[in-house]
Protein backbone atom coordinates (compact mmCIF):
# COMPACT_ATOMS: atom_id res chain seq x y z
CA UNK A 1 0.00 0.00 0.00
CA UNK A 2 1.26 3.61 -0.49
CA UNK A 3 0.96 5.98 2.46
CA UNK A 4 1.65 9.63 2.61
CA UNK A 5 4.90 11.06 4.24
CA UNK A 6 6.39 14.07 5.42
CA UNK A 7 9.65 12.98 3.02
CA UNK A 8 7.86 12.48 -0.20
CA UNK A 9 5.72 15.47 0.41
CA UNK A 10 8.39 18.18 1.19
CA UNK A 11 10.43 17.35 -2.16
CA UNK A 12 7.01 17.76 -3.65
CA UNK A 13 6.87 21.36 -2.95
CA UNK A 14 3.51 21.87 -1.71
CA UNK A 15 1.95 24.72 -0.05
CA UNK A 16 2.78 24.16 3.48
CA UNK A 17 0.05 24.42 6.10
CA UNK A 18 1.91 22.79 9.14
CA UNK A 19 5.35 23.69 10.77
CA UNK A 20 6.52 22.04 13.54
CA UNK A 21 9.62 21.68 15.16
CA UNK A 22 11.41 17.97 16.50
CA UNK A 23 13.66 16.92 18.56
CA UNK A 24 14.71 14.45 16.23
CA UNK A 25 14.29 15.42 13.02
CA UNK A 26 14.76 18.91 13.91
CA UNK A 27 11.73 21.88 11.84
CA UNK A 28 9.10 19.88 9.69
CA UNK A 29 6.85 21.40 7.17
CA UNK A 30 4.01 19.60 5.25
CA UNK A 31 0.66 19.87 3.54
CA UNK A 32 -2.26 18.63 5.37
CA UNK A 33 -2.72 15.56 3.06
CA UNK A 34 -0.37 13.62 4.71
CA UNK A 35 -2.06 14.31 8.20
CA UNK A 36 -3.45 10.85 9.33
CA UNK A 37 -6.78 11.42 11.99
CA UNK A 38 -7.29 9.51 15.34
CA UNK A 39 -10.30 9.84 16.07
CA UNK A 40 -9.47 7.88 19.54
CA UNK A 41 -5.99 8.81 19.89
CA UNK A 42 -3.75 6.02 20.84
CA UNK A 43 -4.14 4.25 23.98
CA UNK A 44 -2.12 6.25 26.43
CA UNK A 45 -2.39 9.35 24.36
CA UNK A 46 -6.59 9.94 23.76
CA UNK A 47 -5.66 14.05 23.55
CA UNK A 48 -3.42 13.39 20.89
CA UNK A 49 -5.53 13.18 17.40
CA UNK A 50 -3.29 13.84 14.30
CA UNK A 51 -0.33 12.24 13.15
CA UNK A 52 2.19 12.02 10.24
CA UNK A 53 4.69 9.51 9.14
CA UNK A 54 7.79 10.09 9.11
CA UNK A 55 10.67 8.68 6.74
CA UNK A 56 14.35 8.51 7.48
CA UNK A 57 16.88 6.84 5.21
CA UNK A 58 19.34 6.55 8.03
CA UNK A 59 16.44 3.62 10.08
CA UNK A 60 14.58 2.40 6.89
CA UNK A 61 12.64 -0.01 7.45
CA UNK A 62 11.22 1.87 10.12
CA UNK A 63 9.79 4.55 9.88
CA UNK A 64 8.16 7.35 12.90
CA UNK A 65 4.38 8.21 13.84
CA UNK A 66 4.46 11.81 15.25
CA UNK A 67 2.56 13.60 16.75
CA UNK A 68 1.85 16.95 15.51
CA UNK A 69 0.09 18.44 18.49
CA UNK A 70 2.85 17.05 20.66
CA UNK A 71 6.05 16.44 18.21
CA UNK A 72 7.44 15.06 20.91
CA UNK A 73 5.47 11.94 21.14
CA UNK A 74 6.51 9.89 18.29
CA UNK A 75 6.74 5.88 17.79
CA UNK A 76 9.35 4.32 15.51
CA UNK A 77 7.43 1.97 13.80
CA UNK A 78 7.20 -0.94 10.95
CA UNK A 79 4.96 -2.36 8.54
CA UNK A 80 3.79 -5.54 10.02
CA UNK A 81 3.24 -7.48 6.86
CA UNK A 82 7.41 -7.14 6.93
CA UNK A 83 7.43 -9.72 9.86
CA UNK A 84 3.97 -11.41 10.19
CA UNK A 85 1.92 -11.33 7.01
CA UNK A 86 -0.60 -13.27 7.81
CA UNK A 87 -1.57 -11.12 11.07
CA UNK A 88 -2.42 -8.95 8.31
CA UNK A 89 -4.86 -11.09 6.80
CA UNK A 90 -6.59 -11.99 9.89
CA UNK A 91 -7.64 -8.40 11.03
CA UNK A 92 -10.27 -7.73 8.69
CA UNK A 93 -12.13 -10.57 9.84
CA UNK A 94 -11.37 -9.75 13.40
CA UNK A 95 -11.93 -6.14 13.53
CA UNK A 96 -14.81 -5.62 11.04
CA UNK A 97 -16.99 -3.90 13.55
CA UNK A 98 -14.42 -1.57 14.83
CA UNK A 99 -13.27 -0.83 11.54
CA UNK A 100 -16.86 -0.04 10.56
CA UNK A 101 -17.46 2.51 13.76
CA UNK A 102 -14.65 4.49 13.15
CA UNK A 103 -14.88 4.12 8.86
CA UNK A 104 -11.83 2.48 8.64
CA UNK A 105 -11.13 0.62 5.07
CA UNK A 106 -9.29 -1.87 5.20
CA UNK A 107 -8.05 -2.51 1.10
CA UNK A 108 -6.88 0.92 1.31
CA UNK A 109 -4.95 0.37 4.71
CA UNK A 110 -1.32 -0.42 5.23
CA UNK A 111 -0.84 -2.18 9.21
CA UNK A 112 1.90 -0.70 11.75
CA UNK A 113 3.23 -2.32 14.93
CA UNK A 114 5.04 -0.17 17.61
CA UNK A 115 8.75 -0.93 18.10
CA UNK A 116 10.73 -0.88 21.38
CA UNK A 117 14.23 0.13 20.26
CA UNK A 118 16.18 -1.73 23.52
CA UNK A 119 19.47 -0.05 24.47
CA UNK A 120 21.49 -3.27 25.28
CA UNK A 121 22.33 -6.18 22.96
CA UNK A 122 18.62 -7.61 22.77
CA UNK A 123 16.79 -7.37 19.12
CA UNK A 124 14.41 -4.91 18.61
CA UNK A 125 10.76 -6.10 19.25
CA UNK A 126 7.50 -4.78 17.52
CA UNK A 127 4.12 -5.21 19.09
CA UNK A 128 1.62 -7.45 17.53
CA UNK A 129 -0.93 -7.37 19.89
CA UNK A 130 -1.63 -3.84 19.21
CA UNK A 131 -1.55 -3.17 15.61
CA UNK A 132 -1.88 0.21 14.08
CA UNK A 133 -4.14 0.25 11.27
CA UNK A 134 -3.83 3.09 8.86
CA UNK A 135 -6.68 4.22 5.97
CA UNK A 136 -4.67 5.79 3.22
CA UNK A 137 -7.50 6.49 1.48
CA UNK A 138 -9.45 8.31 4.53
CA UNK A 139 -6.21 9.95 6.11
CA UNK A 140 -7.73 8.06 9.35
CA UNK A 141 -6.01 5.80 11.62
CA UNK A 142 -6.50 3.76 15.14
CA UNK A 143 -4.90 0.97 17.13
CA UNK A 144 -6.92 -2.06 17.32
CA UNK A 145 -6.21 -4.16 20.49
CA UNK A 146 -6.14 -7.72 19.97
CA UNK A 147 -8.03 -10.14 21.89
CA UNK A 148 -6.12 -12.89 21.04
CA UNK A 149 -3.34 -14.59 22.96
CA UNK A 150 -1.53 -15.53 20.12
CA UNK A 151 0.64 -12.06 18.84
CA UNK A 152 2.67 -11.05 21.36
CA UNK A 153 3.79 -7.27 22.32
CA UNK A 154 7.14 -8.13 22.39
CA UNK A 155 7.62 -9.83 19.66
CA UNK A 156 11.28 -10.17 18.52
CA UNK A 157 12.33 -8.94 15.53
CA UNK A 158 15.01 -11.02 14.13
Amino acid sequence: MSYSTVERRVEEKAEVKYKIKTRQFGELEFDEDVVYHFPDGLPGFEELNNFVIIEDNDTKPLKWLLSIEDPDVGFPILEIILIMPELCKEIPSLFQVEMDKTKLDFSSSTVFGVITLHRDTEPATINLKAPIIIDNAAKLGRQLILNSDKYSTEHQIK
